[in-house]
């Protein structure tokens, strides 16, 4: 698929009640977009039609209005060497482990993408050249990423996770016992946020008290949501240096948040998939070398 063809992607607004920008509504929105820098990049391009007329970055949307994304945009492909995991493929879509680090795309070099530039393309009529990610985990996140082979399920999984027809579950090591906690509805940048939370084991720990390793499963999608969610709580993500302000962490050893389970209905097959990780190795070592230091 190449912007040659005019392959045509079109999206009806929905909710829009307060003024949103189109360059601030695409990118979150639009499945193939991705990113609000590959956003500017089609409206620069005329590729981002608003009921039929060229956008521009400035226009305002409102409910009802239909956006209309020419062409893939898919850059030509850089492929970058790095092994990635494969957790599961088929012909409509691929489940991958992201390695902490590196982001799942943008304008960057050293992205999941171009790491799986290579990956066979489907057979269906509709093939990506190259998988497009689903939904994003941050940077520092290691784990589960999914990606679409095909332009119908780019669009179709961009639906269920809209639906929250996708379940997610993350490991995290944090800060101090969080055994109280199974729940949290906090708010984040004014929007209805909930995380819930389970305990898996707590250990005593010299410097910070306790160290908890917990099972996430986000409700909803904010940026960055789990990260202030146990911060807001005083449970700090180990080695979260970007929330710690000011708080003594582990540094030097990554953040400890892993995104380890998707689980949804096939959109095409109508099999369920369900995909674990287990808890990393480097996490369990962590927790008992913070119990037998407290032993000593």
């Amino acid at each position: 698929m190449n912007n040659n063809r005019k392959e045509k992607w079109t999206h009806i607004v929905e909710g829009v009640i307060d003024r949103i920008r189109v360059s601030d509504y695409c990118g979150p929105k639009i499945a193939i977009l991705g990113s609000k820098s590959a956003t500017k990049k089609a409206l620069s391009a005329g590729r981002i039609l608003i009921n039929g007329m060229v956008a521009k970055s400035a226009d305002f949307l409102k409910n009802g209005d239909q956006l209309t994304v020419i062409g893939s945009g898919i850059s030509k492909i850089k492929k970058y060497d790095i092994e990635v995991p494969i957790a599961y493929e088929d012909d409509y879509l691929i489940i991958v482990q992201k390695p902490a680090g590196i982001a799942v795309n943008g304008n960057r070099y050293k992205t999941l993408e171009n790491a799986l530039a290579d990956t066979e393309k489907s057979t269906q009529k509709d093939a990506l050249p190259r998988p497009v990610a689903t939904h994003r985990i941050d940077v520092p996140t290691r784990g589960l990423v999914m990606l679409a082979k095909t332009k119908s399920s780019l669009m179709e999984l961009a639906r269920l996770f809209k639906e929250k027809k996708i379940r997610k579950k993350y490991y995290a090591i944090v800060h101090g016992d969080a055994s109280a906690i199974s729940k949290i509805d906090e708010p984040i940048s004014g929007k209805a946020s909930a995380t819930l939370v389970r305990m898996i084991s707590t250990v005593p720990s010299r410097v910070f008290g306790h160290m908890s390793l917990l099972e996430l499963s986000p409700l909803t999608g904010r940026t960055h949501q789990l990260r202030i969610h146990l911060q807001s709580c005083g449970h700090l993500i180990l080695g979260d240096k970007e929330y710690a302000a000011g708080q003594k962490t582990i540094l030097g050893k990554g953040l400890f948040l892993c995104a380890a389970g998707l689980s949804f209905t096939h959109p095409f097959t109508k099999k369920h998939v369900n995909v674990e990780l287990d808890v990393p190795g480097k996490f369990a070592r962590i927790i008992k070398r913070e119990k037998e230091r407290y032993n000593r």
